[in-house]
């Protein structure tokens, strides 16, 4: 402490040291986040920079996945790793995907990427199931309280059998001693080749066609075997993901003892799941190309995809306003991100919203509907339809449309058109369904334009619609 006397001109130092703390004093104010608006969340860490960053030393352990045998063995998650390959390596050699053979002469020794199509493979095309046939199995489900399971496939393009003569490098890491000149011959598909998706679905049809199932012609991933009696299950395949839908458990768990004998099989049990704003955009909003401030193209493509997901799978309710903001993941600006921002606002409010099947009505029946010249850029239109069955929903679509109409009347031809299609397909689906009567009823499409159906119902000579032709049963 400092003293200084008025009438001389003298300074007297006095030690304090002793007596007072060298810790610094801790403010009193209570904290409080900043805000950055609704859209964010920020969280306080208390404590002093060393205590903050050994805590939560996690926050900065972010990496990339490995993308070789050596950056995996360098990785600090190596014992997770090597746990993983060696499970690998063990449902390969299981399996019996390769031997040991010596090279040929004259032939290479390849890696997927190099396959040349007619020489190491002549087919790669494999279908997956429509989640529209989904969705009608489980409205099918509900009216006829159906049993429903689910099974995975492990190691599911390990079982495809190979019809190309293909060679392979030892696995890195896994060089058999005294045979390292040797190289893998395949016998089956292996990850990694064009052919393997297309080979493991014609694997998986032949041994449950083989087993007495049917294989339905409108979606070639669905199969059904009942007896005359209308008991039996069918098994609609996703890649490697399977739902059996059976009349009773019995059913159904001959059919998981029929497939675990065949494959190696993981068995899921009974199936089970599959600041908000009111709507999912804004009515008053009209978007335009070359708007507003550009954004990241793959940013913005990639949340499309989020929500395009959500779209196709349990949500129509956003239908048409993915398909809107979806046409300028070209070129995006700032007000198409507010948008899309608006409709995962939506999705936040609806969180609670899906797909119910109480059964009833066990009617297949559908509605369309279009909006004329929606879109004063091009002058497009766009039309939507829906089917319904079972009390929920099992099919829809909003698309703009490929051609200019002249009027709403125009439209809602083009949208009814567009739904006939989708009817037609439904109606050859559920016809090698064993569950539905037969003969299937008229599926009926309900339209709310007045002009449309006078046109539909009446053969009078009209110059501005005689390119127009709509059978009418």
């Amino acid at each position: 402490m400092v003293h200084q006397s008025s009438s001389k001109s003298t300074t007297q130092f006095e030690d304090v040291s002793s007596g007072a703390s060298s810790e610094p004093r801790k403010s009193t104010r209570a904290r409080k986040a900043k805000s950055f608006g609704s859209d964010f969340q920020l969280y306080l860490v208390e404590g002093t920079r060393n205590e903050t960053i050994s805590q939560h030393q996690y926050c900065f352990n972010v990496e990339e996945d490995p993308k070789t045998f050596s950056e995996a063995m360098a990785s600090r998650d190596v014992h997770f790793w090597k746990e993983a390959i060696h499970d690998e390596i063990d449902s390969i050699m299981h399996n019996n995907t390769w031997v040991l053979a010596d090279l040929p002469p004259a032939r290479l020794v390849i890696q997927g990427f190099r396959q040349k199509e007619g020489i190491d493979f002549f087919d790669t095309y494999a279908p997956v199931a429509r989640i529209s046939t989904i969705r009608l199995l489980l409205a099918l489900a509900a009216i006829h309280n159906l049993v429903i399971h689910q099974m995975d496939v492990k190691t599911t393009f390990l079982n495809g059998d190979l019809d190309e003569e293909i060679y392979m490098k030892q696995t890195e890491g896994f060089v058999m001693p005294g045979n390292e000149h040797k190289v893998c011959k395949l016998k089956k598909s292996l990850y990694g080749l064009k052919q393997a998706p297309k080979q493991w679905h014609q694997k998986f049809g032949d041994v449950v066609l083989s087993n007495g199932f049917a294989l339905n012609q409108a979606d070639k991933c669905v199969y059904s075997k009942f007896d005359t009696s209308g008991k039996g299950v069918m098994i609609c395949l996703y890649v490697d993901d399977m739902l059996i839908f059976g009349t009773d458990l019995e059913e159904v768990d001959k059919t998981k003892k029929f497939l675990s004998s065949s494959f190696d099989m993981k068995d899921m049990g009974e199936a089970e799941n599959c600041s908000p704003v009111s709507t999912p955009i804004d009515p008053s909003l009209k978007l335009l190309p070359n708007k507003g401030s550009p954004v990241s193209q793959l940013e913005y493509s990639r949340t499309i995809g989020c929500l395009m997901y959500s779209m196709i799978s349990t949500r129509p309710d956003i239908a048409y306003d993915v398909g809107r903001i979806s046409r300028y993941t070209s070129n995006p600006s700032s007000h198409h991100w507010q948008d899309v921002t608006r409709v995962f606002k939506y999705l936040k409010g609806t969180i609670n919203y899906g797909l119910t099947y109480n059964g009833y009505p066990s009617l297949l029946e559908g509605y369309s509907d279009a909006s004329w010249i929606n879109n004063l850029e091009d002058h497009s239109s766009t039309s939507g339809w829906v089917f319904l069955l079972g009390g929920g929903t099992i099919s829809w679509a909003s698309k703009k449309h490929t051609c200019i109409t002249n009027s709403t009347m125009e439209s809602e031809f083009v949208a009814l058109y567009a739904a006939g299609k989708e009817a037609e397909w439904l109606r050859n689906l559920i016809y090698e369904i064993p569950l539905w009567p037969k003969s299937i009823s008229i599926i009926s499409i309900r339209c709310d334009n007045a002009a449309t159906l006078a046109k539909a119902y009446s053969h009078v000579y009209n110059g501005k619609s005689r390119h127009l032709v709509l059978d009418i049963a």
